[in-house]
Order: structure tokens, then sequence, then C-alpha cells
């Protein structure tokens, strides 16, 4: 008796399934086995598969092509038929870069342009679309019935090294790492730009050729691409809003992705959403002690000063430490006494000189003078009034509170020294 039966396995007609007998080391597995007839029947019509041209090659050998690419067949929504298992040797399939440009290390497609990152050299080619290009040498895109179109390259002698997994991309923008030449890149429709420039030039350059292992993700939430630095434990943050580096984070994941706007991390084979849980400065379930941010201060930056007090605007949980000016080397030292964070206190008699106080919804507090008395220039008036010499002032303001803490500027009062 004959069946039809409707299954899911691709380029299959017909499939029976087998029991095997309570005997066999398979019992009661059920096995599907693909049958050379339309229907399972006696005597039904078999299928034929034509004749088929083939050569026996005995001396076959393996050929990876580093810096090319090859396609497949379609997949038809329309139709239904998919032929992305087929890969006709007749047929145009490949499309190749510069091999001198080393390996393709990344591929992404962005509408319908797939850009092609090799070690030592960014490309695009238009998918079923190809490249004209005016006297000017400007491309421009045409309508094609290529699968891969022409190769075009961008200015600058940039690639993506060997560190594919820094590749994060927001929009139109991708951001990079290209390790050889230590630098970040950030790419677009426009071209490269160096965004390890905007603040990081030199710390790019000593540290990223210290890794091996460069992660990129972007932060949605925070409009961030995230480098982490594995071998060092470093992450750092740039920032499109401010064009530039703007914080070193205490989290250090394995991997990083955004998904529905939400950044998820790797630690230890666990995946964590950030920005989900309202117990701050905690990263993968342990605390992170303290945070940290520093501040730099410098008014008429080549005129020597003495910075009276400091002051912040933000929430109460924030204290100082290492307050220091340009004059702390080993010939002469101008220390701040560190700042205690504000606490409310009835009685203000009891609050220390160096700790913040309120006022006016802003915290201040006088600059103690920690050095050691009697250096030549000191500025030294008593834990009333004092102050630390120096061209700029370097301060650490730290919070240990699980609270959302911020802080959005800092202030001193400042006058030009004497002498």
């Amino acid at each position: 008796m004959s069946a039809t039966k409707e299954i899911g396995y691709f380029n299959s007609i017909f499939i029976k399934g087998e029991n095997f007998a309570s005997t066999s080391n398979i019992a009661g597995q059920r096995y599907y086995i693909e049958e050379a007839r339309i229907k399972g029947g006696f005597n039904e019509t078999p299928m034929d598969p034509g004749v088929r041209a083939y050569a026996v090659n005995d001396n076959y050998t393996v050929i990876n092509r580093k810096n090319a690419m090859i396609y497949s067949g379609i997949y038809n929504s329309r139709t239904g038929i998919n032929n992305t298992n087929q890969f006709p040797i007749g047929a145009s399939i490949t499309k190749a870069v510069d091999i001198t440009d080393g390996s393709i290390q990344k591929l992404h497609a962005e509408d319908r342009e797939l850009f092609i990152l090799q070690e030592d050299k960014c490309n695009a080619a238009g998918i079923n679309k190809d490249f004209i290009f005016t006297a000017e040498g400007n491309p421009l895109r045409t309508a094609s019935n290529v699968v891969i179109g022409q190769v075009r390259t961008f200015l600058g002698e940039y690639g993506i090294s060997t560190n594919p997994e820094s590749f994060a991309v927001k929009g139109n923008r991708k951001y990079f790492t290209d390790k050889k030449r230590g630098v970040v890149i950030r790419l677009t429709r426009d071209g490269i730009t160096e965004i390890s420039n905007f603040g990081m030039r030199d710390y790019f350059k000593d540290n990223l050729r210290l890794n091996t292992n460069l992660i990129g993700m972007y932060d949605n939430v925070k409009d961030q691409y995230i480098l982490h630095l594995k071998d060092q434990s470093k992450t750092v943050g740039f920032d499109e809003s401010s064009k530039g580096w703007t914080s070193f984070y205490t989290f250090y994941p394995e991997d990083g992705f955004t998904l529905n706007s939400t950044m998820y991390t790797f630690k230890k084979g666990n995946i964590y959403a950030h920005y989900k849980n309202t117990n701050y400065n905690v990263f993968y379930d342990q605390p992170a002690g303290e945070s940290n941010i520093t501040s730099i201060m410098n008014t008429d930056g080549s005129v020597v000063k003495v910075f009276k007090t400091l002051g912040y605007e933000g929430t109460t949980g924030w204290a100082v430490k290492n307050i220091k000016t340009d004059l702390d080397d080993a010939n002469y030292t101008d220390l701040g006494v560190d700042i205690a964070k504000y606490t409310y206190n009835f009685d203000n008699d009891y609050i220390l000189p160096s700790m913040f106080k309120k006022k006016e919804n802003k915290y201040f507090s006088i600059l103690q003078n920690g050095s050691i008395a009697g250096q030549e220039d000191e500025v030294l008036f008593g834990g009333e009034v004092s102050g630390i010499k120096g061209m700029y002032l370097h301060t650490t303001f730290k919070t240990t509170e699980n609270t959302k803490q911020e802080l959005f500027t800092t202030l001193s009062e400042v006058v030009i020294s004497s002498k």
C-alpha cells in the first residue's frame, strides 16, 4: 500500500521511516531513508537523474585561496526553489581581491553592498550591482545581473590585520582595529577615519600590538564603540557624540554584541545584559569596588596659579583622591589632602575642612595643602585656608556607591601666583 508524506527535508522526494528491532544496539530509534522512487509502493515510477558527465581526478588537491570568494545558487522565495547548495564550476562564481593586500578577514553585507576587509586593505563590491567610474574616478553604481560586482578599494593603507573580532557596526558606520599600524578605524561609504587620533593616538600605537585578541562591540545605549584589549584586561569606549575616547571601563568581556538595542557580553560561558540591573558598580556579579573619573583643570595653561578650592555639580556620593599639580616631581611636591564625600550633618562645626559641603545644589571644599612644610614657594596657610600651586590641577573623583552617581562638571577658585 502506497502513501504520500510531506517531509521537511531539502531535495528529498520521499522518506520512509524504519524502526529497528529491539535486539539492535540502536533499538527504538527511527531512521529515515531516501528512496529512489517518487512513491514508495511496488512498481511505482522511479526517479531518473538523467545522464551526468563526470571525470575522475586521482591527483586532486585542496587549494586555499585566502583572497577569493565563492557564491552559490540562490534561494527563490517566490517559487521556493533553493539552490544554495549548488556551486556549478562551469559558471563564473568566484571573485578575488589583490593577494598582495593579505587574506580576506571579514565580510559584511550592508544594503546592496559587500564590504571586504583584508589584512592590509578595505574594499567594497556591489551585490547584484556593478560600478562605473566618472572621469574624476568617482564610482557610480549601476544595476547588473552579477552577484558580486566590481571591487573598489578605499583610499588609505589600512586593513583589519588579523583581528576580525574587533569589528562592530552601527548603521552605516563600521569600526575595527588595524593592529599592524596601531590604529582604530571607522569606515563609512565616504571613506576611512582614524578615530584613534582623537586623543589616544600614542596609547593605541603602543598597546594594540601587545594583544592577540581585540574584541569590539557597539553599545547602542551610550552610542559608543567598545574595544576590549583582552591580553591587557583594558576596555575603552569611543563616544560618537563627543568624537573622542571618553572612558576606561572595569568590565572585561570574552565577547559581546547588541540585540534590540541591548548590549550583551559573555564571561566564563555566561551571557550578561548590560543596563538591566539597578545595582550599580557591579560587573558579572562581582562588585567593582571603586569607580573613578579623572579631571584636569588648566585655565591659562602657561601661567602658574594657586588652586584654592575644588567643587563639582552632581550627586552626593563623590570623594576626591590624588590631588596634585605639574609641580609633583622628584624635586618639588605640591599635593592636596584627599577630600571626603559630602555627609549631611546638622552641626556644620563637626564637618571636617577636607570634606565636601553642599551649597546651592553644588559641592565645595577648600584645597588643603599636604606637602612637606618648608619647601620653597610653598602655599600653606593652615587648615582652614590653603591651596596648591601649579599650571594645572589633576584630581581623581571616586565613588563606591552602588546607586546611580552622576558628575556633570568640576570647579575651582583660582588666583594667579605672585611668584
